[in-house]
């Protein structure tokens, strides 16, 4: 082949994305850098998932529209770190291909080092030894065999064979891959997509995964780490979208609060990828650049653990009944679980869960009968679509708040059947009244109330129905509007930017207003709300 067409190369990337995933699990296990959380695997395959997802929308037989989709669909569904410099290969790769229909074997050398330079720039420290390594000797070699005259099978045969032999070398470029055992998983990622287009040009079949004696040494890889070596807690992940944006004025601000920073996008869209300690801080500082989209925290301590369990037993679903909630924040995450909840999904207003992440946390509990609660209105309909896609029993109790889960699992036993206790669960969630305290991130007018940027708004249940300038006082305004004489308790579940003598002192204050009430105080650590309020 001398000439490339658009169809031609979107199926080199659904053979590529195929032979992916194929290799994912093999991949994970070699998962130890920047931390062995061991998803590297299937966030690189969930990116290339959303680029074809793209890519097959594109009707027009030219390299650079199927690029264009590429670069777009890769970096909206960018996963992990991985996936997120996998996107921007493909975006520098895009790059390349720009206002050709065809594409020679030289020029699309060309686009390979056009994605090298775009990834070596989006990660602000450069580790040799890992996938960008993996990618410029790709590239270098791909621009070496073109210019021998190599028609595009040869020239990727030339790539594969030579990225395998630097892939051999990672250990000793990289420290802690050599005490692992292992080489660098993302560069295996990358060199499995680019296998992939070779077979689909050979017109061989997709190979299913077989794992060799010497490949299955590495599933014990994580063994030599300790969950304590994670210094930052929290891969944190979202898309920013608004009008000019700057994607270095988003790093500057955030890349103090953690490490592997990877910021990237335009002026409309910005990709955000971090591991910190305060995903929290994350966000509140993203929001006042624009709207929040595909927010995505995991507790990478616990992914660890969770490999190393996977490694040594297999988890094997047990008959009985488990709980699994969404909430933001470790204090409400911590008061789940106190109640008995066995898998708690970081996410709520502004930090929607997918389908897929509540799948994936069924999946992870080893039970044949789960309740999921979502706690938030927009996710009821996600969380709802599971039961479909897992051969468990699965069912949502209908909470739309964070007190109607904790008033949900009040109620819930594990000595009961699971029709009795959704039933219990949802006569309880109903019983409680809802509301929060925030901040307005724009200018509007509901409800007839005129708010302006940062005003703090109250809100009961999905209204917002309090505007004020003090947090304080707007929760004690709201509290007066749902507090009667059948009232007996009141919660206040306290956000992480409120700080702790406050907290307290209002605590005091309402007891003083509402004095037939036990007002109870919970550390909820959770974003965006100054508080959460349950009334009952």
């Amino acid at each position: 082949m001398e000439q490339l067409v658009g169809s031609e190369l979107k199926q080199m990337l659904a053979a590529g994305a195929r032979l992916l995933e194929n290799n994912k699990e093999i991949i994970n296990a070699m998962n130890t850098f920047p931390v062995p959380d061991g998803d590297t695997g299937t966030n690189m395959s969930l990116t290339m998932r959303s680029a074809l997802n793209e890519v097959k929308k594109v009707q027009e037989d030219s390299v650079s529209a199927v690029g264009a989709a590429l670069s777009t669909g890769s970096l909206l569904g960018a996963r992990g770190n991985s996936g997120v410099i996998l996107s921007q290969i493909f975006r520098g790769f895009a790059k390349g291909l720009e206002g050709k229909h065809t594409v020679t074997p030289r020029e699309f050398a060309y686009a390979l080092q056009s994605g090298v330079q775009a990834a070596y720039k989006a990660v602000m420290k450069p580790v040799e030894g890992t996938m960008l390594t993996i990618a410029r000797e790709s590239a270098k070699e791909a621009l070496a065999s073109a210019n021998r005259g190599r028609n595009f099978v040869e020239l990727l045969q030339d790539v594969i064979q030579h990225a395998e032999k630097v892939l051999a070398k990672t250990p000793e470029m990289l420290p802690v891959l050599k005490e692992a055992g292992v080489v660098d998983a993302g560069g295996k990622g990358l060199i499995e997509i680019y296998r992939g287009f070779l077979l689909h040009l050979l017109g061989e079949e997709i190979p299913e995964v077989v794992t060799t004696e010497e490949e299955a040494k590495t599933l014990r890889s994580q063994d030599v780490f300790q969950t304590e070596d994670i210094v930052y807690g929290y891969c944190t992940e979202l898309i920013v979208q608004g009008n000019n944006l700057r994607a270095e004025k988003i790093r500057a601000e955030i890349s103090h609060l953690g490490d592997s920073v990877i910021v990237v996008g335009d002026e409309n869209v910005v990709k955000i990828h971090i591991h910190t300690n305060n995903p929290g801080q994350i966000l509140e500082k993203c929001i006042r650049h624009g709207s929040l989209h595909q927010i995505k925290i995991d507790n990478m301590r616990e992914q660890h653990e969770h490999m190393l369990a996977e490694s040594t037993q297999a988890v094997t679903a047990a008959d009985g009944l488990a709980v699994v909630a969404v909430a933001a924040g470790e204090g409400l995450a911590r008061i789940f679980e106190s109640l008995g909840v066995k898998k708690v999904i970081y996410g709520g207003q502004t930090m929607n869960p997918s389908t897929e992440d509540i799948l994936q946390a069924v999946k992870e509990v080893p039970y044949n009968e789960i309740i999921i609660l979502p706690n938030n209105k927009n996710i009821i309909l996600a969380a709802k679509q599971v039961n479909e896609l897992v051969e468990k029993e699965v069912r949502v109790v209908e909470t739309r708040s964070i007190p109607q889960g904790i008033a949900a699992m009040l109620a819930f036993s594990e000595e009961e059947e699971l029709d009795a206790n959704v039933a219990a669960m949802e006569r309880a969630r109903q019983k409680i009244q809802s509301a929060a305290v925030t901040f307005a991130v724009c200018d509007s007018k509901v409800n007839g109330l005129d708010i302006r940027e940062n005003d703090i708004i109250g809100l009961k249940e999905d209204d917002i129905v309090v505007v004020g300038q003090s947090v304080g006082q707007t929760v004690k305004d709201l509290l007066g509007q749902m507090v009667n004489e059948n009232t007996e308790i009141i919660t206040l579940y306290v956000g992480e930017a409120v700080p702790a003598e406050d907290a307290e002192e209002l605590q005091s204050e309402i007891a003083a207003i509402f004095k037939d009430c036990d007002v109870e105080l919970y550390e909820g650590n959770q974003p965006f709300y100054y508080y959460i309020i349950s009334v009952e």
